[in-house]
Order: C-alpha cells, then structure tokens, then sequence
C-alpha cells in the first residue's frame, strides 16, 4: 500500500493504492471514480487541471469500472494526448443524457423490479456525469418529480418506478447504439496484414464489429453498399496510407453524418493537407497500430453507460 492514500482526481481518501509488480504504475481504487491506473500518484498534470476537468475523468473512469471494461492507465491516454478528448466528450453531455444514465443505472442495478438501491451524490455523482454532488441531486430529484423513481424512502434510497421501466425501453427502442465500425483503407496487398493484425484485432477488442469492404470503386451497387454501411456505423476508421481517393469520400461522408473518424497513416506517408488538422495515429507496424487503436477507442469512442446490454 502506498503511503498516499487520496485518490489523484477526485482527492477522496482511496479504497486502496496498490504499486504493480516489476513496474512504475500504480492502481487506485476509490469509491467515487471506480478504478485506474497511473505510474505518479502526485502527478502534477493531473493536478494542474481544474476540478470541473478532474471530475469528468472521474465519469470517464468510473464508467468503465461500472461495466468491467479494461482498466484504464490515465498516464498512457495522456502520452497520447486523449485526456482532453475525454473531458470534452463528457462535458458534451445534457442534461437528458445525465437524467437518462441515472434511471439506465439503477435499471442495471436492480435485481428485480422495486429493489431498493443505495445510491447518494457523495460517492455516485460520476454515474450522471455531474460535475459535484449538488447536481446530482438536483438530476435524482427530477427522477423523483418525472415519477421514474419511487417517492424517496427515508434512507433516501431509490427504487425504479413503472415509468422508469419504460424510459429504459424507450431509450432501447431509440438509442440503442450499432457496434459497427466501418474500415475505409486501401485494399492493396502490402496492408493486408495491417487490417487483419492491427485494426481489426483492436476493433474486436474494444467490443465492436468492423466493416471492411473490399471492392472494385467503380462497382456502384458495391458502392451502395458501403453507403449504407457508413450510415449504420458508430464510427469509422480510417487509413490514409496510400492516400485512396475513396478513403477520403468515406471518411468525409461519415463526419458529414456525425459519425466520429479515427484517421491512422503509416510512419513517413504524406497527409493530406485537407486532413492535417486532425490528429491521426501514426503507426509502424500492425501491433502498434492495435495497441494505439486501442486506446483511441476506449479514449473517444465508448460510452458505456449508453451502450445498453440485454
């Protein structure tokens, strides 16, 4: 156990700070923001960020800790410079997606209809991605005025209530995400094993099913198809290497959906000056590209909470 005891986010004292064998990092345990990884536990880039930022790393961590994904190593998503990314995809969240993961929360909680759930703004503010314990209880309160919960007990437990019960079929029926990832890149057989070695394995492994066309470009009921395609993913990657044409059509045709891009290129190619301005993985072999992928990924794309499992 490490001397310090307060968790480096939230600066709640720590269920436990555990060193990792034969290396630098460290895993902390806290009740607030679930678990993660970090090789400085006075890591003073973390410090430097305001409370609001801290607060939505905790939403990002607790988030995965709450459905057994990987545990994320902050220190490595900051190598790669996600941490931003992260905090500005959870800043991004309303005020109905906050009161929506609560209600989505307590559905997967409960172990039968009615159950009543411990869950208090101290410890549990990450759930809704609010920014402290105050908003919080202001987003459960609204659960309680909207009648998705049950009058409050006075323990001030929760029980999901019948219209709760539907709000979560609705949010199925409505929100329910795909788990395609469409792959636009070259066909040409000195990157075969980048798609089957690299993007592929890291598309698999994040829990998400990749789309990779191969075809003549002058095939239009392919092309239909890749149409299609594009327009039921949640989100596309994208490899430049080569600098394809039709890379760029479906990268271009995915952003103007709203569809999140991941641009990767091969060390030493030449990016595109209409795509400079997006930071791209830049990779030297299939391994480092699944393991950059990887991270990218988990870093920008997951949002677990929305990603409903049956």
């Amino acid at each position: 156990m490490s001397p310090s005891q307060n968790c480096i986010l939230c600066n709640h004292e720590a269920v436990g700070i555990l060193r990792q064998p034969s290396s630098d990092t460290y895993q902390i345990e806290c009740k607030v923001c679930g678990k993660y990884k970090s090789t400085d536990l006075h890591d003073p880039g973390f410090r430097q960020l305001s409370e609001a930022e801290r607060t939505m790393l905790s939403a990002y961590t607790r988030e995965l800790y709450e459905y057994n994904e990987p545990i994320p190593e902050l220190h490595v998503l900051d190598d790669q410079n996600q941490i931003k990314n992260i905090i500005e995809r959870y800043k991004k969240k309303s005020v109905v997606e906050k009161l929506d993961n609560l209600i989505l929360y307590v559905g997967k909680k409960s172990h039968y209809f009615g159950e009543a759930l411990s869950i208090h703004g101290e410890d549990d503010y990450p759930i809704t991605f609010s920014i402290n314990k105050n908003e919080f209880d202001k987003i459960k309160e609204q659960a309680f005025k909207s009648k998705f919960f049950l009058e409050p007990s006075p323990h001030g437990n929760v029980q999901l209530d019948w219209l709760g019960s539907q709000r979560i079929e609705e949010i199925k029926k409505a929100g329910h995400p795909t788990k395609k990832c469409f792959v636009a890149m070259s066909c040409a057989d000195e990157l075969r094993a980048i798609y089957d070695n690299g993007i592929r394995l890291a598309v698999l492994g994040t829990g998400y099913d990749p789309v990779f066309i191969e075809r003549e470009e002058t095939n239009e009921k392919i092309c239909d198809r890749i149409v299609a395609e594009i327009r039921s993913c949640k989100f596309l990657v994208a490899d430049v290497t080569g600098e394809r044409q039709n890379v760029y059509y479906e990268a271009g045709f995915a952003q103007g959906l709203g569809r999140d891009v991941i641009w990767t290129c091969k060390q030493g190619e030449t990016l595109h000056f209409d795509t400079r301005q997006y930071k791209h993985i830049i990779w030297q072999s299939p391994e480092d590209l699944k393991k950059q992928l990887i991270n990218r990924i988990r870093a920008t794309i997951l949002i677990i909470f929305m990603r409903l499992k049956d």
